[in-house]
């Protein structure tokens, strides 16, 4: 027997549309702060719906690009993997080889080519090439937070209007995880992008009583999974497959799959795919398959990769920092979900996080960016509970609870200064200052809400994370020298190449930055290679680890017996992000 459609509409005494059963009142946002779960619906005139929707994109994307944009330009390249991509990217360009990615001689099979391509693009496009900044490369990255916290806003207009999507998209856009992701040329921005679309599409098909099979809805989907195949594989196939599954289940039925014209969407997808897939294949003689499949795939679900093993809950540990500030929200969208679990968004959203979410806990293999997809979707459920509470029947505990907000501010505020002040052995002023207005503005925040001021409260809130988010990407960390040793290295070739275009060589430091910022040529050998090639160059500089400074001696006296020992001319002292261990790097020069 199939189940109660999920949703019905009905109509005013106007012949206006009324907004469909169980869902939130789609009001200007102007509204009241809170709803009453038994209050009517005020329906919105279609004519001034577009008008609202256009407005309220408008003002999300503004505040996008106010909160995810500082430190795009300004932030120095990071290890390990955003260095790997980067240079890959740079690669391509460089040799027109836009097929078989690599790292200097390295294959890069462990992921599809889709992110490389979007970023060679980007840096095309400024009209450099191979020569782009870095900004150029974390292009598809913005882009794809920005395209989160839309289509975040998309699906909540569509399960309870334009005031749930506008908070829901709010709470996207301030989200820590997202904010770390917009900022690292990567994958995952972008592949959250490629879910939420989808998601958004899948909405529009569970939401539909008659299940129609239209055309925008099932292209959007069926691209959707293209595009997420060549970024990283099966990741939103399997986020939106598991959704379908779960939804379906509910329902005992198949009309919401079908709906999705799965047959041509199926062969739309592999049109997508397969030609890469084919040419990659064919290329590297299976290795491809072998290497991501294979070695990377099965082997984070088989056990803990890359020393990234956890047990499971860690996700659900990690949420209370990834997920802030909506986190701090969690305990009354939690609760209204639970009363309102038959309505559709408590539903979808369930089977969006719930089984995924499970699944990624018991794999081995634990990253913090694995649960952003899942994030928007929380976001939805605490902005649903928001505007359907009365802050004034909230207890004590709850109002304590959002107290976390201005907790996690203080301690963002005071931990990243005071980082700085260890590593730079200074403090920066302006750096204070924002900590201050960061914990002020959390504190305010706090305030408002225990006050039920729920619509101030969350401008507060925005202002709140966009300063701490400028604060450490736009502020402290490129202010951080003594974090960026590429950087360094860089800036040293830069003052004492003896010619045009000499060898580099760097012994003891394989960070992969050091290949985008002395350049694709540069060698990463042991200390006796890298006395070899130092010998065998007319021109070169070599930076040697300290640590690895006597065996470089010692093999360059065995190449060249009688000859003087090179004196190093400079030392550069810095640490790198991604170990944050000390190195000192002696500079030889060779030739001019």
């Amino acid at each position: 027997m199939d189940a109660q459609q999920p949703t019905s509409m009905t109509t005013t005494p106007e012949g206006e549309p009324q907004a469909p059963v169980g869902q939130v009142d789609p009001a200007p946002v102007e509204a009241p702060q809170s709803v009453s779960p038994d209050a009517p619906a005020v329906p919105l005139s279609p004519a001034r719906r577009p008008f609202l929707h256009a407005l309220n994109l408008l003002f999300l994307l503004l505040l996008g690009l106010a909160v995810l944009l500082p430190g795009i330009s300004s932030l120095p390249l990071t290890d390990r993997d955003e260095a790997l991509y980067v240079q890959a990217s740079k690669q391509m360009i460089e040799t027109g080889n836009w097929i078989d990615i690599r790292f200097q001689e390295e294959p890069r099979y462990k992921k599809p080519v889709g992110i490389y391509w979007l970023q060679g693009l980007s840096a095309l496009a400024t009209g450099q090439g191979a020569d782009a900044p870095l900004w150029a490369y974390r292009v598809p990255s913005i882009v794809g937070a920005l395209l989160v916290v839309l289509f975040t806003y998309g699906l909540g207009a569509q399960f309870g209007g334009a005031r749930l999507g506008l908070i829901a998209g709010l709470f996207a856009a301030t989200a820590l995880s997202l904010n770390i992701e917009a900022r690292i040329a990567k994958t995952d921005a972008m592949l959250a992008a490629t879910i939420l679309a989808a998601q958004f599409a899948l909405a529009s098909a569970y939401l539909d009583p008659q299940r129609r099979r239209l055309f925008w809805r099932n292209a959007l989907f069926w691209t959707a999974m293209g595009l997420g195949a060549l970024i990283k594989g099966p990741i939103t196939p399997l986020v939106s497959g598991l959704t379908i599954l779960t939804l379906s289940l509910i329902e005992r039925r198949r009309s919401l799959w079908l709906s999705l014209s799965p047959l041509k969407g199926i062969g739309w997808m592999l049109l997508l795919v397969l030609p890469w897939l084919l040419a990659i294949g064919w290329i590297s003689g299976g290795a491809f398959f072998s290497e991501s499949l294979g070695k990377d795939m099965m082997g984070k679900v088989a056990g803990a990769q890359e020393s990234h093993g956890a047990p499971p809950g860690t996700y659900l540990l990690a949420s209370l920092g990834l997920f802030w500030p909506l986190i701090a929200f969690a305990p009354i969208g939690l609760g209204h979900a639970w009363r309102h679990r038959a309505e559709p968004l408590t539903r979808f959203a369930a089977a969006w996080v719930i089984p995924v979410w499970l699944l990624f806990e018991a794999v081995p293999t634990k990253l913090p960016n694995y649960i952003l997809p899942l994030m928007p979707a929380v976001a939805l459920i605490v902005a649903t509970g928001l505007i359907r509470t009365d802050f004034a029947t909230l207890g004590r505990l709850q109002r304590w609870l959002f107290a976390y907000i201005p907790i996690v501010a203080v301690l963002l505020g005071l931990g990243l200064n005071g980082g700085f002040v260890y590593v730079q052995g200074r403090a920066d002023l302006i750096g204070l200052g924002l900590g201050v207005a960061a914990g002020a503005a959390g504190v305010g925040c706090w305030w408002l809400l225990s006050r039920g001021r729920l619509v101030p409260a969350l401008g507060v809130l925005a202002l709140t994370t966009a300063l701490i988010y400028g604060l450490a990407f736009e502020r402290l960390l490129p202010a951080a020298t003594e974090l960026w040793l590429s950087d360094d290295l860089a800036a040293a070739l830069a003052e004492v190449k003896p010619c045009p275009a000499p060898e580099v060589i760097v012994v003891g430091y394989r960070e992969p930055s050091v290949v985008f910022r002395l350049g694709t040529r540069v060698q990463l050998p042991d200390a006796i290679g890298g006395a070899n090639a130092f010998t065998g160059a007319a021109c070169a500089v070599a930076f040697v680890n300290v640590d690895r400074s006597t065996d470089f001696l010692a093999a360059l006296a065995a190449a060249s017996p009688g000859a003087a020992a090179p004196v190093p001319v400079r030392l550069v002292e810095a640490r790198n992000l991604n170990a944050f261990k000390f190195r000192s790097m002696q500079v030889f020069v060779k030739g001019g």
